[in-house]
């Protein structure tokens, strides 16, 4: 059983399922010490409950992206209300390009 706490992370190991059965029966062959790590079947689940982390210098290894978009597209003229939402949407992603 594999706990996540989040839904990403458990979306990504559910694709993988069989690739991680795969390696864990493989560290069995490879060191004798993992045979508690046996696996016939994986189940994967997201937990609301986390365990505190012990070491305090643990990097957080969520990955954060920067916006690739660069926000230039023309603006509607014939539609002043959908004119004034594409230029929202232009302004936000020239502030995630600053950030």
């Amino acid at each position: 059983m594999v706990a996540l706490s989040h839904p990403g992370y458990k979306m990504e190991l559910n694709y993988n399922k069989e690739l991680l059965k795969s390696l864990l029966n493989n560290f069995i062959k490879v060191r004798s010490e993992c045979n508690f790590m046996e696996a016939d079947k994986i189940i994967i689940f997201q937990s609301k409950y986390h365990m505190p982390r012990v070491l305090k210098d643990i990097e957080d290894t969520i990955p954060y992206y920067k916006e690739m978009a660069v926000g230039d597209f023309k603006l509607p003229k014939s539609n002043p209300k959908l004119k004034e939402l594409f230029s929202q949407i232009q302004e936000a992603i020239k502030h995630n390009r600053e950030n």
